[in-house]
């Protein structure tokens, strides 16, 4: 009896064909292996099925996952031998095309042998690593169906391709200095081509020159580290305190300037090559590059070019920051470059799938995704819904999703769709990629964020109509706590969700929340929160802590001489009198219940931060200078009131039978805690360790909320986690009640991560 086998999960562009071939063939099987249209690898075999399925799952190649085999009788035609057969057809199911993929260690090795053809050449690939998704463009991926097409292969490859003993044998993004793409250097007006042009770029470089280099998902901009080049950069790209990412010659360099744990390590040497956030040994360090900070984002090399580069650099540290203006996406197209640099070290290998650096750190043990891209993507998630779905995410940090065939794929990291080149240019064509690449035409489902105003969310109401399909709004904080459920495929939790903003069922702005979340009950609550705080002009707040500070104490005493040596810190056209003013008015003061809105206020109180030039300024700033002391709450109690409220949700998403009922809400006391923090800061004790108390009174205090009504399982989603002191101290307070506390691990932790739980929904929506 033969057997035809449905392989779906990361199986095509890392040599699965080829290890299919050599297993059936070393047991002595007839039949054929060959990726179907979707992207799946069809495979049949005239016996042995047992012993086979068990070898294939022990001995796959290293970056392959199988996810799923599928078994049917087969009673077609068997080939006399076993055969590699060409790729087509249309299967059930879908499978994607690995990530894009650190070059391996022989490779490497190759790359600096003199007598090798490949010696030096910025594009060496085999089946186990190099571009993949950023250069696909449909499915099955069949470099036909990549931007290689462009590069017909050499006789040389050619014979690799096809010499199944090789391990370039169907590998498809091999190439060589005769038949591949190469790199040019564009300086003072003239091009140097190839090696050269590498070569000189690392001169220019060690200069302290600002170069743009194109690489495998986009371009960067580089530059040594040195606080005088990176102040000139900082200038041309409009970004006056935001952390560079720096890029490291080995692992040696970084641990001499970085403690580095066995996690980081493992994170910074695998085959993702994430930005993996470090504590800097002196936190005076690479001021310029990280300022105020006392951790710094570094990655080792990934691709040929960045290991050439350094064999040819003094320096071991090179900024590599994505090439773009604020909010803008990254650049991946040579003749869009507006900025002002000293050269272009360039490629004539088209990038179909822009993909920026993924960052990590990690944080009590856990390994948090602050920016899910290349690496990650398009990896996928078991989604127990027949549904086909769409989730357009949140406004900054977006990605999106999709759900087809029980698989949720999310893209890549989008950015800032508000802005309009982000969203016209990344965003909207994302979702074309994605829908042509996955050959969907419509979709049973589309979900957006609750805030009326998003790009996204308007862009979900028109697409909508288009489609035909149901629009779902699902509030942003339970997408937060949902994302988490979906990674560990819980049906019922109590969540906390702390971040700076997101639009609430009442009007009000969220951030500080106690979830409850029981799909089985169809119960959707908001249990507790952060004690509301005044805006004082909405948005221009969130840019300036000390209006923060200031409705704090203005609203909790109505005396604000504390807060007269904070005068000097006024921005142009500001006063304090201006500030009472606008508070008397009620015009323009939106309330926040915002755990980022908390942190604003010990930024200024503490005088760390008076104006964020980027997102999570303050409350990094305010981690930075945290030292570890005794728990605020021996001295204070943790005070909650409980607020009646007339809203009560009957499902985490707007929708017709959308209910109230009187609930009590339990909200923590914030004011009286960033009044004292400031009178005793004012009064000469240690603002390291005021920051810890801050941070262990907002830890706790949300913990106590939320193990009043959990019984096993806690999660936590939302930017705030990222903080290393608060979601530590928020578990052990969970752990001292016998609680378990589940934290994003797979996907993103802040809004990069809402898109997956927005599509969670989809599983109980057929309900």
């Amino acid at each position: 009896m033969a057997f035809k086998l449905i392989i779906r999960g990361i199986v095509q562009g890392v040599g699965f064909r080829p290890f299919i071939y050599r297993l059936a063939k070393s047991l002595g099987l007839k039949g054929y292996v060959k990726n179907t249209g979707d992207g799946t690898v069809e495979v049949v075999i005239d016996k042995k099925l047992e012993e086979f399925i068990e070898r294939l799952k022990k001995e796959k190649p290293p970056i392959s996952h199988v996810e799923s085999v599928k078994v049917e009788k087969y009673s077609g035609r068997i080939p006399d031998t076993f055969v590699i057969e060409k790729s087509g057809g249309k299967g059930k199911e879908i499978s994607l095309p690995p990530p894009d993929v650190a070059v391996c260690n022989l490779c490497l090795k190759e790359l600096f042998e003199p007598n090798n053809r490949r010696y030096m050449y910025p594009f060496i690939s085999c089946t186990d690593c190099g571009p993949r998704f950023a250069i696909a463009v449909a499915l099955p991926y069949d470099r036909e169906n990549t931007t290689l097409v462009e590069f017909p292969l050499c006789d040389e490859c050619n014979k690799e391709y096809w010499n199944i003993d090789d391990r370039r044998y169907y590998a498809q993004s091999i190439a060589c200095p005769i038949c591949g793409p190469n790199y040019e250097l564009i300086f003072n007006g003239k091009t140097i081509k190839g090696l050269d042009g590498i070569k000189k770029a690392a001169q220019l470089l060690d200069e302290g020159k600002i170069i743009a280099i194109k690489g495998i998902g986009g371009y960067h901009i580089a530059s040594i580290t040195e606080d005088e080049v990176v102040w000139k950069l900082r200038r041309i790209l409009r970004r006056p305190q935001q952390p560079f990412a720096v890029m490291a010659r080995n692992l040696d360099v970084i641990k001499k300037v970085a403690f580095v744990n066995e996690l980081e390590e493992k994170e910074l040497t695998s085959y993702i090559r994430p930005i993996t956030i470090l504590r800097k040994r002196n936190p005076k360090s690479f001021f310029a590059v990280a300022p105020g900070l006392d951790t710094i984002g570094v990655m080792l090399p990934y691709a040929p070019i960045h290991y050439i580069l350094f064999n040819h650099l003094k320096a071991d540290f090179l900024v590599m920051t994505s090439a773009n203006y604020p909010g803008e996406p990254m650049y991946i197209d040579d003749g869009v470059f507006k900025l002002p640099l000293d050269g272009f070290l360039r490629h004539n290998m088209k990038i179909h799938n822009r993909v920026d650096d993924s960052v990590i750190k990690i944080v009590d043990n856990t390994r948090l995704i602050i920016r899910r891209s290349r690496g990650f993507v398009p990896k996928t998630f078991r989604l127990d819904s027949d549904l086909t779905a769409l989730a357009v995410g949140a406004e900054l940090y977006n990605s999106i999703s999709i759900l087809k065939d029980k698989l949720a794929i999310m893209s890549q990291y989008i950015g800032n769709t508000s802005n309009f080149k982000t969203y016209n240019e990344f965003f909207k064509k994302a979702i074309s990629f994605f829908m042509k690449f996955l050959s969907l035409r419509k979709f049973d489902v589309i979900f957006c964020d609750l805030h009326p105003l998003y790009n996204t969310t308007l862009f979900a109401e028109k697409f909508a109509r288009e489609l035909d399909s149901k629009l779902v709004r699902v509030q942003h904080h339970f997408a937060h706590a949902m994302s988490v459920m979906a990674e560990k495929n819980l049906d019922k939790a109590v969540a906390i969700t702390v971040d700076g903003v997101g639009y609430g069922f009442d009007g009000t702005i969220w951030g500080g929340e106690v979830l409850l979340i029981d799909f089985e009950k169809r119960k959707f609550r908001r249990i507790g929160r952060l004690e509301r705080i005044k805006l004082i002009g909405g948005d221009l707040a969130t840019e300036r802590p000390l209006r923060i500070l200031f409705s704090i104490i203005y609203d909790l005493k109505k005396d604000i001489s504390i807060l007269e040596k904070y005068k000097k810190y006024l921005m142009e056209n500001e006063s304090f009198d201006t500030f009472i003013k606008v508070l008397e008015s009620g015009v323009n003061i939106p309330k926040a219940s915002s755990a980022g809105r908390f942190f604003d206020a010990i930024a200024a109180a503490l005088e760390v931060c008076f104006k964020r030039t980027y997102e999570g300024e303050p409350a990094m700033k305010v981690e930075a200078i945290t030292r570890e002391s005794e728990p605020y709450w021996n001295k204070v109690k943790i005070k909650t009131e409980i607020e009646k409220t007339k809203y009560t949700f009957p499902a985490v998403y707007e929708d017709i039978d959308f209910r109230a009922f009187n609930r009590e809400i339990k909200v923590l006391e914030i004011k009286n805690i960033i009044y004292d923090i400031l009178e005793r800061y004012l009064n000469g004790e240690d603002r390291g360790k005021l920051a810890f108390q801050a941070i262990d009174y907002l830890a706790k205090g949300l913990a106590e909320i939320a193990a009043s009504k959990a019984k096993n399982i806690v999660v936590m989603s939302g930017g705030v986690t990222l903080n290393r002191y608060f979601t530590s101290l928020v578990r052990k307070y969970l752990n001292d009640k016998g609680l378990t506390l589940y934290l994003n691990e797979n996907v993103a932790a802040g809004d990069n991560g809402i898109s997956f739980g927005q599509l969670y929904l989809s599983k109980f929506l057929e309900g």
